[in-house]
C-alpha cells in the first residue's frame, strides 16, 4: 500500500473519530488556543484559524506568518466548507480512485485547495458545522496541528497520525 492511499485511510479514520458533542464560540477560542499552545511546544511558527457556519470566530499568527498564509488557509477553509471532508483527504482523492477537484474546471485551484491543513469540525448529530486550518509547515504537518488540537481538546490520545511524503 502506498504512503498516499495509507494516509488516506487514516485520514478517514480521523474524521470518523474526531467529532464533538457540542462546539461554539467559546469551543473555538478553546481549540485555538490548544493549537497555539501546541505550536508554541513544537517551536514551530504558523497561523491558525477556525470558522463556524462560514464565520471567522479564532484566528492567530505566528511570528513569521504573512499574507501567504492567509492565501493558504482561505483555500483550505474553501474546500472543507465545499466538500465536509478535510483538505488533505481531499490531496489524497485522486490516488485512490475518487475525483480530482481540479479536473475538467470543477473547482478554481485560486480559490480551493487540495493541500493539507484545514479540518472539519464535526459535531455529533449535526455534521460539519465548521472548520479548523493550519498554514505554515508541510501540508501534511499542517493536518497534524490541525487534528492533534481537536484530538487534545477531545482527550483522545494516541491518535494514528499521517506519514510525512517524501
Amino acid at each position: 500500500m502506498s504512503i498516499k492511499t495509507r494516509n488516506y485511510e487514516i485520514v478517514k479514520k480521523q474524521e470518523a473519530l474526531l467529532t464533538f458533542s457540542h462546539f461554539d464560540n467559546e469551543s473555538a477560542w478553546k481549540l485555538g488556543n490548544i493549537i497555539v499552545e501546541y505550536a508554541r511546544e513544537k517551536e514551530v511558527s504558523i497561523a491558525v484559524e477556525i470558522w463556524i457556519n462560514h464565520y471567522q470566530v479564532f484566528r492567530y499568527g505566528f511570528q513569521g506568518t504573512n499574507a501567504f498564509n492567509d492565501i493558504w488557509l482561505r483555500r483550505k477553509v474553501n474546500t472543507v466548507n465545499m466538500l465536509h471532508r478535510s483538505s488533505l483527504r481531499v490531496h489524497y482523492m485522486p490516488y485512490v480512485g475518487e475525483d480530482d477537484i481540479y479536473a475538467d474546471g470543477h473547482l478554481d485551484p485560486s480559490v480551493y485547495g487540495n493541500m493539507g491543513g484545514g479540518f472539519p469540525i464535526y459535531v455529533k448529530g449535526v455534521g460539519v458545522i465548521g472548520v479548523v486550518a493550519v498554514s505554515g509547515l508541510t501540508h501534511t504537518q499542517d493536518h497534524q496541528m490541525a487534528v492533534e488540537g481537536v484530538a487534545r481538546m477531545l482527550g483522545i490520545e494516541n491518535l494514528e497520525t499521517v506519514e510525512e511524503e517524501v
